[in-house]
C-alpha cells in the first residue's frame, strides 16, 4: 500500500486523489465545491475519478489544483479557530445560562 501511495503522489491528480481519500469522511464534496469553485459537486466528483466528460477524461487543471489545496488550507485554519474558541471558553458557565448583551 505504501508503494502505490507513493507512486501516486508522483502526479498532480495522483496526489488530489490521495489527499481526497485520506479526507473523505470528514468532508462535504458539494460544499466544497459550491464554496470554492462556484461548481457542484458532480464536478468536483467528476475531476476525483476521472470520468470521461465530452469525450476525454476530467481532471484538475493546474489553477483547479492550486484552488483545492488553498480550499484545504482554509478548511485547516477554520477548523483550528473552531478548537481554539473551544479551548479558551469559560468551563464555568453553560450557554443557555449566558447573558448576551
Amino acid at each position: 500500500m505504501d508503494k502505490a501511495r507513493a507512486f501516486l503522489s508522483e502526479t498532480k491528480d495522483g496526489a488530489v486523489w490521495l489527499a481526497m481519500v485520506d479526507i473523505n469522511d470528514l468532508v462535504n464534496y458539494s460544499a466544497i465545491a459550491r464554496q470554492y469553485f462556484n461548481k457542484s459537486g458532480n464536478w468536483l466528483l467528476q475531476r476525483l475519478h476521472g470520468n470521461v466528460v465530452n469525450g476525454k477524461p476530467a481532471t484538475f487543471k493546474p489553477h483547479e489544483a492550486r484552488l483545492l489545496s488553498d480550499a484545504l488550507r482554509d478548511m485547516s485554519a477554520r477548523l483550528a479557530v473552531a478548537a481554539d474558541r473551544i479551548d479558551k471558553a469559560d468551563e464555568g458557565e453553560k450557554a443557555e445560562d449566558a447573558v448576551i448583551d
